[in-house]
């Protein structure tokens, strides 16, 4: 029987600059009496290279809620995750996280603050096994789902914990890139294209998941082209188009706005 590797982590910081310097970070200004959202953007451009991408993307997300980015392939929704975790190299505007501006800083930097990512691709380590990819980020902030509640969420995880990342399904591997953000200690949650690909019965699966991880506590912005989907774990939804947010619609309100909700996604 073969045992599970041991991965060594040393107490020593050796990346990045000292947590003070996030802690240094500007407080964003709120009006006096409002309640400050636990994610602020606004104003976003981006741009890969030559070319501007996002063109002033303005939205909120309070603490509590799961949101939706939709839009077309191509409008900048993963490019919206992408700059908030400070992984797009060229960005403008203002990004505010519990009521700290976060814009200028590093990706690693946000991460310690309890934001987490799971990219549309997932990033399985194919070298390690189940057990492996789950416990490999750290615990960055208190409040981290323990791994058997982890496990709880996605028993198919415990059947398989020593399997290769490779050697999982696509719902499987969906479920440990979401099961080991959940371990960190992050607050909010950002999930790109979770259902992309993915059988009916796992998208329901994962629908249930984002259900209780609402109940718990989570805030989540979820990357979406599946309305439909959408529709059954969001409280508000933003549309996005060519770079810009162009709507936003509450959940209520979605059946009232199908037809034009139709002609932005072209479905």
């Amino acid at each position: 029987m073969r045992t599970s590797r041991a991965i060594r982590r040393s107490s020593r910081r050796t990346w990045g600059p000292p947590l003070a310097d996030v802690a240094a970070a500007p407080a964003a200004r709120v009006a006096p009496g409002a309640t400050a959202p636990l994610l602020a953007v606004r104003d976003l451009n981006a741009w890969y290279g030559e070319s501007h991408v996002l063109h002033g993307v303005t939205f909120d997300v309070a603490a509590g809620e799961v949101v939706t980015l939709l839009g077309r392939n191509g409008a900048g929704k993963t490019t919206t995750l992408r700059s908030i975790m400070g992984i797009v190299p060229r960005r403008e505007g203002k990004i505010a996280f519990e009521g700290r501006e976060i814009g200028a800083l590093a990706s690693n930097r946000i991460a310690q603050l309890g934001i987490g990512y799971c990219p549309e691709e997932r990033g399985i380590f194919s070298t390690l096994d189940v057990e492996e990819n789950l416990l490999l980020p750290p615990v960055v902030r208190p409040g981290g789902l323990p791994v058997e509640q982890i496990f709880e969420l996605f028993p198919n995880l415990k059947e398989r914990l020593r399997s290769q990342g490779t050697k999982l399904s696509g719902g499987e591997q969906q479920m440990l890139a979401i099961g080991r953000i959940l371990r960190t200690g992050a607050r909010l949650l950002l999930l790109d294209e979770p259902t992309e690909g993915l059988a009916p019965v796992i998208v329901q699966q994962i629908g249930r998941t984002i259900a209780k991880l609402k109940a718990q506590g989570f805030t989540i912005l979820l990357v979406e082209q599946n309305f439909r989907f959408a529709a059954t774990v969001a409280d508000r939804h933003y549309v996005v188009d060519h770079g810009r947010v162009v709507d936003m619609i509450p959940n209520a309100d979605l059946d009232a706005n199908m037809a034009k909700l139709h002609d932005y996604l072209g479905v």
